[in-house]
Formats: structure tokens, C-alpha cells, sequence
């Protein structure tokens, strides 16, 4: 097994995995994922699926000017943070403590009956990227 460094990441000594893109996205990074019926993670769409966690900031490949976009096509290899701090970006705004589901692959408040991806560590405004303490469960 190859031995993987993450250099300018916002996470340091996390525990990740690399898993299969199962369709073309847009931007990735910061993004919640979730598997699809075939184990390839998409963006999490809502807080009715389990998250896989949270893509990384490296993820996606380089436009015609040599800057990351974000974008993955399907079959690439998307890098995922599953556990201990991460950022995600906001799809609303988030209060500090809340428990956090996605929507659309961004983070919002956790309403019952969702999956939670995990707990924010920071107050956020929609568009803002949130500290969260990633930690799965469903939100009774």
C-alpha cells in the first residue's frame, strides 16, 4: 500500500480514504459524500443518506490554467477525510454545536430523522466553510 501525504490540506494526520467518483461533479472539495448503489460516492444530496464523509480540498483536477477546480469525473478517485476535524462548505447558516446533515453535498442544520454527518465547531453563514467534528449517526 502506497504511502499517502496530504500537503495543504485543511486536516493534518486525519484518517482518509480513496474511493471511486460514481458520476461527473462540478467541485468536490469541502463537499459531503455519500455511497451510491454501486459503493461510488456522489454528493451527499440530503439527510436521508449515510455520508461517506467529507471530500478533500485536493480533490478534482487541474483547469487549462493549472488551478484546481474541484471537478471529478466519474471513475476518478476522490479523497475522503471519515473521521476526527474537517471543513465543509455551508449550505445555510450554522450555529456552533449543531448537528450538521447535507444538502446537495453542503452542510446544514440537522433536522429528526437525518443522517448526521457531525457537530459544528464554528458559527457559519451560508457560502462559509464550518469546522465540523465528523461523527455519523442518525439523528433520532
Amino acid at each position: 500500500m502506497a504511502n499517502r501525504n496530504f500537503h495543504g490540506v485543511q486536516i493534518n494526520q486525519s484518517v482518509t480514504i480513496t474511493e471511486k467518483a460514481g458520476a461527473d461533479i462540478e467541485d468536490v472539495r469541502n463537499r459531503i459524500m455519500a455511497y451510491d448503489k454501486d459503493g461510488n460516492v456522489i454528493l451527499a444530496a440530503d439527510g436521508s443518506v449515510i455520508p461517506a464523509g467529507i471530500a478533500l480540498v485536493e480533490a478534482g483536477i487541474n483547469d487549462i490554467s493549472g488551478a484546481e477546480s474541484g471537478k471529478v469525473y466519474a471513475g476518478d478517485d476522490v479523497d475522503i477525510q471519515i473521521k476526527d476535524i474537517g471543513y465543509v462548505l455551508a449550505g445555510g447558516d450554522i450555529a456552533k454545536g449543531n448537528e450538521v446533515t447535507a444538502s446537495g453535498g453542503m452542510a446544514v442544520k440537522a433536522e429528526s430523522g437525518n443522517y448526521v454527518v457531525g457537530i459544528a465547531m464554528s458559527a457559519v453563514e451560508k457560502d462559509e466553510y464550518c469546522r465540523i467534528q465528523i461523527s455519523r449517526y442518525q439523528k433520532a
